[in-house]
Order: structure tokens, then C-alpha cells, then sequence
């Protein structure tokens, strides 16, 4: 019996992978060609940035860590990727579990703040400018060309020696106790830039003490494993299917899931609703 913590027994999840939870209300409709700024660049979003990021060091990452009681471990996993990397540069991921995640990972490394893909309804909603000026860079899913260059800009962070984050189960699925299948944009990344990936794992517990009298969230914890990398003897294909395994595995076992096996028997006891 799978000893994983289940915040909410009967909290219902979709019935498709990368599907979303959260529906935002479309507030922008851009048009997503080589023009469009996939990235936030130039003075003004610099500084609207930088005063973004004293907020969240100041404000917002005390009152994660007050709100979920955070715990962080394996920071040290830091460094020993900087030396397999012998580059600058990071590609993180992580499973998605609250809209958090973000800040937890960047509670991780105080100061530095990741750039990350970010779903096109997202980009399009009345929050889509808080998501960018955080670091977010639009990834339409519905325009072809707009993948393009969105996945040109992630690539282009690698190539700036700055740290990328990827969640690649693609969707904010809350509390979700198991690990979803992955997407592939990360490890088609890893390969084409020659660079480690640096799993990580949201996981929750029962709150305890005193904080069971007034906590309606479970507490958190960011385990941060050690960096995967490609295997160069496999073909492209090969070597990006065996990444992502192996960086599913990783995930999992960071979120106390010993097994894909264990995995799979969590996600089928968990309900679900439909999703056209």
C-alpha cells in the first residue's frame, strides 16, 4: 500500500493528460508570429522584473514558506549540476501541483529566479502580464509557428547561460498525489543544448501541532534530486525517450514513489471527471 499523502480524497482530476484544471478568462488575443516578444526584453521590463523580484524575496516567498511551512532538500544537487554542466545555465523540472510551484522552486536559490514556459490561455489572461514579467515565456499551443519560436526562446535562455524551468507534465493539477506522464519540449532541450536536467519533486504532508488549528493547506516540501543526463550513445529519438524516463523515474522517487508500477496504482485510484 503506497504510503503517499492524499490531501483530498475526493477532489476529482481530468480524465486526459495535460488537460487543465485551472480555466482562465481570455482577456488578450495576440498574434504570434516572429514579432511577438516570447520573451519580455528591453529597459522597462527589466526594471518591472527587478522590482518584481524584491517583492518576491521581501513579501511573497516568507509567505509561502508561513502559508505551506516549507521545507527544501538537496540544494547541494545545485553545485554538483554546475560541475557536470561545466557551463553556465540550468534546466530544472518539477511536477505541477499548485499555482506555488514557481515560488517554491525559486525559494530554492535565493535571488536567482528561473524563466519558464508558460500555456498559451495563461499568456492570454488578465494575469498573463504578472506571468511574463515573473519570468514566463509564451508557448501558443495552438499556432504552429508560435511553438516555433516559443520553444526558440527557451533555447535561447539556455544559450544566455540562464536557468530555464520546465514543468513537463504541462498542467496545474492541484495536490495531485502521483506523477503524470511528460511532455518532451525538456529533454529534446537537453539534447540539442548538451545539457543535464535537475529533477525536482513537490510533495505534501499532514499539518501537525499547532498548525493543524488554522491551516487549511497541507505543508510542502521541494526535494531536488541529482542531475540526469543524456545518454550520447542512443540516437536523437532514443536519447530523448530514455531521458524523460529516466527523469520520470527520478521525479518519482523524489515524491516517495518507488516505482512506476506504485505510480500508475496511485493515479487509477484517484477520481476523475471528463474532459472533451
Amino acid at each position: 500500500m503506497s504510503k503517499t499523502y492524499i490531501h483530498d480524497k475526493d477532489l476529482k482530476y481530468p480524465d486526459k493528460d495535460y488537460a487543465h484544471m485551472v480555466i482562465s478568462e481570455k482577456a488578450h488575443d495576440y498574434t504570434y508570429d516572429e514579432n511577438f516578444m516570447y520573451r519580455l526584453k528591453g529597459f522597462k521590463y527589466k526594471f518591472l522584473r527587478l522590482m518584481f523580484k524584491i517583492a518576491m524575496v521581501v513579501l511573497v516567498q516568507p509567505v509561502c514558506r508561513i502559508r505551506y511551512c516549507l521545507k527544501i532538500k538537496g540544494k547541494r544537487n545545485f553545485r554538483e549540476y554546475g560541475k557536470l554542466a561545466k557551463k553556465k545555465g540550468m534546466i530544472t523540472i518539477c511536477n505541477h501541483t499548485t499555482q506555488w510551484d514557481t515560488i517554491f522552486i525559486s525559494a530554492a536559490r535565493y535571488f536567482h529566479f528561473a524563466e519558464f514556459p508558460s500555456w498559451q490561455e495563461g499568456i492570454e489572461s488578465k494575469s498573463g502580464m504578472l506571468y511574463r514579467v515573473a519570468g514566463g515565456i509564451a508557448m501558443p499551443i495552438h499556432s504552429m509557428r508560435g511553438t516555433f519560436y516559443g520553444y526558440k526562446a527557451m533555447k535561447d535562455v539556455l544559450n544566455e547561460g540562464k536557468w530555464l524551468h520546465i514543468f513537463p507534465e504541462a498542467a496545474c493539477w492541484h495536490f495531485y498525489p502521483a506523477i503524470r506522464p511528460f511532455q518532451k519540449g525538456a529533454f529534446k532541450l537537453a539534447y540539442e543544448t548538451d545539457m543535464p536536467v535537475l529533477p525536482m519533486a513537490v510533495t505534501y504532508r499532514k499539518p501537525r501541532g499547532i498548525y493543524k488549528l488554522f491551516k487549511k493547506h497541507p505543508n510542502a516540501m521541494l526535494s531536488i534530486g541529482k542531475p540526469l543526463q543524456i545518454n550520447k550513445c542512443l540516437s536523437k529519438n532514443e536519447a530523448i525517450d530514455d531521458l524523460a524516463a529516466r527523469c520520470h523515474l527520478a521525479v518519482a522517487n523524489l515524491a516517495g514513489i518507488e516505482s512506476e508500477e506504485e505510480n500508475r496504482k496511485i493515479i487509477e485510484s484517484l477520481p476523475t471527471y471528463h474532459v472533451e
